[in-house]
């Protein structure tokens, strides 16, 4: 009886090495931004804490993506083009940008207690009002993300 309990634990045990561990973002699930982009998304992540790191979530085709990030310092990501946003942490800005492949970014960054967050979601998509069949709108999109991170860093 011994020997057959080593026998599935010594069997087990590789099998466990290979397994890759599924990348958790902590302020925002796989399946919360797959609602967003329409579809489903690979995730990549790196967190030291609760408060600082990177997510980012992309569909398989890449052209859309959330990107997260989480820090001690102010990023400065929207400059002075930014529109103030209010209910969403402290120091919420909102504006949009082009990443480095030149699409249109949306921007949302935002402060809540000593950590500074940038949501990006590219590209913003062309939906004018949320809606069941067609999903939330750019900027509905943005701020429920924002208000996300947010609520997971209080």
């Amino acid at each position: 009886m011994i020997v057959r309990v080593l026998l599935v634990f010594a069997l087990a045990a590789p099998a466990a090495a290979l397994a890759q561990p599924t990348q958790v973002c902590p302020w925002l699930n796989a399946g919360t931004a797959a609602r967003i982009l329409g579809t489903d998304v690979t995730v990549s992540a790196h967190s030291d804490s609760n408060w600082s790191g990177t997510c980012r979530f992309a569909t398989s085709s890449k052209e859309q993506s959330i990107e997260i990030a989480v820090g001690k310092t102010d990023p400065h990501a929207c400059g002075s083009n930014a529109t103030p946003v209010a209910a969403i942490g402290n120091e919420a800005a909102l504006c949009s940008d082009r990443d480095a492949d030149g699409q249109s970014v949306q921007i949302l960054t935002g402060r809540v207690r000593d950590a500074w967050f940038v949501v990006k979601l590219a590209p913003p998509s062309a939906t004018p009002a949320s809606s069941p069949a067609t999903g939330p709108s750019t900027s509905a999109a943005i701020r429920f993300l924002a208000e996300q991170v947010s609520g997971n860093l209080y």
